[in-house]
């Protein structure tokens, strides 16, 4: 048996690490968990039903406070993980988790899937897993490679809720899009695509016909964004944690400003507009060059996007072939921790 330490310092960590643990587990492994209460990453991990120690939070855009922010929480995980007598840390793109396995010289694997993250800790003080789409990107002796997306690997646990319109008073008969604010504390954030966010929201305001879920970040992000709203009746600003893939079967299309929310719904064939301007990534211009994302780069080009009366996607297409694949990726996952933690 090994012991395994997964970090999930956002709310996409959730899903994506919930069948591998369950993998794991599976195949006679123990897995701790830590968590960085960060937006409504705890929140989901509870609904999930994953235990996990908590440690951290964020500390917000400016750089000076993230530095010492990651260094303080770096030293707290290392001191939590010496006692723990772990075999492998694993996580996707924590930082910190590296940087606190890199203390305990204990080997540590990172996923990531945007090849314009800051990944010079990653380089050095860990392996890498990454999916197939990066392999002409980065090079070197530690790289592993799994063939998809990352949502994939958790895109098959997927049951949708048939209540989600009567929990959240999805008013009948209108055009619901979901709308993901761009991450504006990330370190590759744009400011130009919170105009392009801006010129969607008075879009909707203005129309009969749609109804916009807005899923924030933070309760921060969703109070300033509802400050700017035209016609809030117009909306619904989430307040707690909501299963993303319930929001995205949900709705009609799909409006973000990142990239889990965009490939989810991408994958599970439900049309989505990207209003993220930061660099482009191999993943999106992957998903954009086969039609299943279309690109916003300009407010003025948001009229491309109907938000009118649409044919509802059908759902139920894709469902087994996301099934198959999702297993085939846990096991690849899984294979890649073991064989790192042997070694």
């Amino acid at each position: 048996m090994m012991r395994i330490w997964i970090d999930m310092d956002n709310a996409p960590h959730v899903p994506l690490f919930r069948p591998v643990i369950r993998e794991l587990e599976g195949r006679g492994h123990e897995v701790s968990v830590t968590l960085r209460d960060y937006g409504y990453t705890a929140d989901l991990a509870r609904q999930s039903g994953i235990s996990y120690h908590a440690v951290g939070s964020h500390p917000g855009a400016n750089l000076v406070r993230k530095v010492a922010s990651l260094g303080c929480r770096a030293l707290r995980l290392a001191s939590w993980a010496w006692q723990q007598d772990f075999d492998l840390a694993l996580s996707h793109g924590s930082r910190g988790l590296v940087l606190a396995a890199r203390m305990i010289s204990l080997p540590a694997v990172t996923m990531f899937d945007y090849e314009h993250v800051s990944s010079g800790l990653f380089q050095r003080f860990s392996s890498l897993l990454l999916p197939k789409a990066l392999e002409t990107v980065f090079d070197g002796p530690n790289l592993s490679f799994y063939p998809g997306f990352k949502e994939e690997i958790y895109l098959g646990d997927f049951e949708p809720s048939a209540n989600l319109h009567s929990d959240l008073d999805i008013p009948p008969n209108r055009t619901v899009v979901l709308i993901r604010p761009p991450a504006t504390t990330a370190h590759y954030h744009d400011s130009r695509s919170e105009a392009t966010l801006k010129a969607v929201l008075d879009r909707i305001s203005r129309s009969e016909q749609a109804f916009g879920i807005i899923v924030p970040r933070t309760a921060v992000q969703g109070a300033a964004v509802s400050k700017i709203l035209e016609n809030p009746l117009n909306f619904h600003i989430l307040e707690c944690a909501v299963n993303g893939l319930d929001l995205i079967w949900a709705s009609d299309l799909v409006v973000g400003g990142g990239g889990t929310m965009n490939r989810e719904a991408a994958l599970l064939g439900v049309p989505v507009y990207s209003i993220f301007s930061g660099p482009e990534g191999t993943i999106d211009r992957e998903l954009a060059d086969s039609g299943l994302l279309h690109i916003i780069r300009h407010p003025e080009d948001v009229t491309a996007i109907n938000v009118e009366d649409r044919p509802r996607p059908d759902h139920e297409a894709n469902r087994e072939r996301v099934r198959i694949r999702s297993r085939e990726l846990v096991s690849h996952v899984a294979d890649v921790v073991v064989r790192a933690a042997s070694r």
